[in-house]
């Protein structure tokens, strides 16, 4: 009878093992888990910073086919990135035959010249980010 008792705790202690040895995978998986998605290789998040762009106009009443020169200041918005004048035809935007490029100091300038009479709504486009509207009232 001793010797059955014996095996009975041996088979308890066996089992319990292994069961105890399997948490221990699962802890060890788990920290090992953890430990790649906290190690050395990762790349601390940045923040975003929304892309914003400003337009302003050195005249808001010029006759036509004189240069009138919008500019602003861009925020989120890499050096060298274009921007695009647009003008409101309509309902529509469209492109503006005008360009100009983001300075490193995140600003930019361009000149703008048209022939149609009027009010002429423009803005700037740049890297997704849309100018608030500037008019320019052209006149014969």
């Amino acid at each position: 009878m001793r010797n059955r008792s014996q095996l009975v705790r041996r088979v308890v202690a066996v089992v319990g093992g292994l069961g105890l040895a399997a948490g221990a995978v699962g802890v060890a998986g788990a920290l090992q888990a953890n430990a790649s998605t906290t190690g050395q290789n990762t790349v601390a998040a940045q923040p975003v910073v929304a892309k914003k762009i400003t337009i302003a106009s050195n005249a808001t009443s010029a006759k036509v086919w004189a240069k009138v020169t919008l500019s602003g200041k861009t925020t989120g918005i890499k050096a060298n990135s274009v921007v695009q004048v647009q003008r409101l035809e309509g309902t529509k935007w469209v492109n503006f035959p005008a360009t100009t490029k983001v300075t490193s100091k995140a600003t930019y300038a361009v000149k703008v010249a048209s022939g149609r009479v009027g009010a002429n709504k423009f803005r700037v486009v740049a890297s997704g980010a849309i100018s608030p509207v500037v008019t320019v009232n052209l006149v014969k």
